[in-house]
């Protein structure tokens, strides 16, 4: 038995509950591959592969795991990462954008924020608020569906057609505001143009009164896949400002990823 064994079994409870032993132990494999298939978690966790299934849709029904509907395979869920977001502090990603974040709102003067994808949506998990009077508060925690706005246009640009097809089944896409995509045709369309100009541009798409640009951060497998948004006022968003805040955000991006 070897040393890191014996330091396992003496943490062992008097009473332990196996299918939540099983479930833990899954939820580690998930966090450590990032993406697993029912097969490969029975052989992970020494169980049967039809074991493996009802465990992995029991933690997808409360949103710690997700399957991609075009592999199959199982991925860390909305609820796993909230609870990272929540109790990680050391290797966040947030470490690594914030300074970028804060210099990048001295020099345009608008609110930025970090976004990931959270299954279909996009999730806020920073922001750094300009300090003009008219400006894009904070928005940590808020959720929309990715298809509407630049952060998760920037992030869907990453992946191919086919898996953002697969994320969104339905051609028709519930409008937000009267100016969000409501077609996935729509949505494939706008994402060519995001991957041709390198950043993501979206006006009241989420909220009537707000325009925002985004940029995906390099990732290099280091990062969570995130984005930088810059978001201001409608009002403030002529098409040349909104090019150059296009600008600022890919090369804060850059930064980010530099610095990882």
């Amino acid at each position: 038995m070897t040393v890191a064994a014996k330091k396992t079994d003496t943490l062992t409870p008097n009473y332990p509950i196996g299918s939540v032993d099983k479930a833990l132990r899954l939820l580690r494999v998930l966090a450590k591959d990032r993406e697993i298939r029912v097969s490969e978690a029975g052989r992970e966790i020494g169980v049967a592969r039809s074991t493996a299934h009802r465990l992995l849709e029991m933690l997808q029904l409360h949103g710690f795991a997700q399957q991609d509907p075009l592999t199959r395979a199982y991925a860390p869920g909305p609820a796993l990462l909230e609870i990272g977001l929540a109790a990680l502090r050391n290797l966040d990603i947030r470490e690594v954008t914030r300074p970028v974040m804060e210099e990048l709102v001295d020099e345009v003067q608008e609110s930025a924020h970090l976004v990931i994808l959270s299954g279909a949506e996009m999730l806020i998990i920073d922001a750094v608020e300009s300090t003009r009077a008219l400006r894009v508060g904070s928005r940590v925690g808020g959720r929309a569906p990715a298809y509407a706005g630049a952060g998760g246009w920037a992030l869907l640009a990453e992946m191919p057609d086919d898996r953002v097809m697969a994320l969104f089944p339905s051609e028709e896409l519930e409008a937000i505001t009267p100016e969000t995509l409501t077609s996935r045709g729509e949505l494939i369309r706008t994402l060519g143009r995001v991957r041709e100009c390198g950043f993501a541009v979206c006006v009241a798409g989420v909220e009537p009164d707000v325009a925002t640009v985004a940029a995906v951060i390099p990732n290099g497998d280091r990062l969570t896949p995130a984005a930088i948004t810059i978001s201001m006022p409608r009002f403030r968003a002529s098409d040349d400002e909104l090019a150059r805040l296009g600008q600022a955000a890919v090369l804060a991006a850059r930064r980010c990823a530099e610095g990882a």
